[in-house]
């Protein structure tokens, strides 16, 4: 009976885990703002690529503290996509939801890298290792969908130097 108790604990400690560095990013089709397919995480567009994915609408700004840490561009340099997860439900209302992002987003090579996901929250999270909504997910994910380095929330100075040596790290 013991050894049932303890396999139970050791499966639930397993799952409520952070990211683990063994991750892999799971295989989603979507359309980034500009019309085109993408089939992640083969349709990154570098290998490797920085994903940002944020699940609510005020979580813009926490992906902006990256992409200003980083100094990302677009049209050169480090390789970057954003994964909107605005859940399964929306679907009905892509059009809507799509249209109101690209008047906010008029940049055409910003817009290939945005990449609305029309799926819960879970689809994303799950295999990735991580739970809940209400932080930003930053990582570093190889075209066969290793994920080579993770972490949560707003941009930190420590957090922008760890990030930058695993991209260096994985080229």
């Amino acid at each position: 009976m013991i050894g049932i108790f303890r396999a139970a604990l050791v499966i639930a400690l397993f799952w409520a885990m952070p990211a683990q560095a063994n991750a892999v990013f799971p295989t989603l089709s979507f359309e980034d703002l500009n019309g085109d397919m993408h089939v992640l995480p083969k349709g990154l567009p570098g290998d490797p690529t920085i994903v940002f994915i944020a699940y609510k609408r005020n979580q813009q700004p926490a992906v902006n503290t990256w992409i200003n840490a980083l100094g990302l561009d677009p049209n050169r340099g480090a390789e970057f996509v954003e994964l909107p997860v605005v859940g399964a439900n929306a679907k009905f209302m892509k059009s809507f939801i799509d249209n109101g992002m690209r008047s906010g987003i008029v940049d055409p090579a910003l817009r290939a890298r945005t990449i609305t996901i029309y799926e819960n929250a879970s689809v994303v999270n799950r295999p990735l290792g991580f739970a809940g909504r209400d932080e930003i997910r930053v990582l570093i994910v190889s075209q066969n969908g290793d994920v080579l380095w993770s972490t949560s929330g707003s941009a930190t100075e420590a957090a922008v130097k760890d990030l930058q040596a695993a991209f260096i790290a994985a080229q």
